[in-house]
């Protein structure tokens, strides 16, 4: 077999498209839990905004991770609807100890750095999947988010310098 060079976004060439999905769907489970008690914390109405937004659309991605690659996960020997019951049933303690104390803290600016560093990181997932995933329908999926992850990106950015201005 021919040895892949490994990927430039610290994903070792040794990990499955599965753990990336299921990385994926933890992600977006972590992301909503992040952005539900960011809107709680947020004062500006503009950020909060941004975050009752954002807790929509992350909402969809988990479940269209699970829709869309159920059955190759399946093949895999991973069932991806108990793993995302079970990271929602888990939800209390899905948040790593980085993502508590920025929120401990409740400044609003690191918030949404964070935020954007995490949907930057989500995009830049999705794309590598979209180059290892094979059939149209997969490829898509993973582009469609990767573009809407760019998107929320775009949003926080905007929120950013909302927090900036006085």
């Amino acid at each position: 077999g021919t040895i892949s060079s490994p990927s430039r976004e610290g994903i070792s060439p040794m990990e499955s498209v599965v753990d990336i999905l299921k990385f994926a769907i933890e992600n977006e489970v972590k992301a909503k839990v992040f952005y539900t008690e960011a809107s709680e914390l947020a004062t500006a109405g503009e950020s909060q905004m941004v975050f009752m937004e954002l807790i929509e659309m992350e909402d969809t991605h988990a479940q269209r991770l699970v829709d869309g690659f159920g059955d190759y996960m399946k093949g895999e020997g991973v069932d991806a609807v108990a793993f995302l019951a079970q990271l929602q049933a888990n939800i209390a303690n899905v948040l790593d100890g980085e993502q508590r104390k920025l929120l401990e803290n409740a400044e609003m600016r690191p918030v949404i750095e964070f935020a954007i560093k995490m949907e930057a990181q989500a995009r830049d997932k999705y794309l590598e999947l979209a180059r290892r995933v094979e059939g149209e329908d997969l490829v898509k999926i993973c582009n469609d988010l990767a573009k809407e992850e760019q998107d929320h990106c775009d949003l926080l950015t905007e929120a950013r310098v909302g927090v900036d201005t006085p």
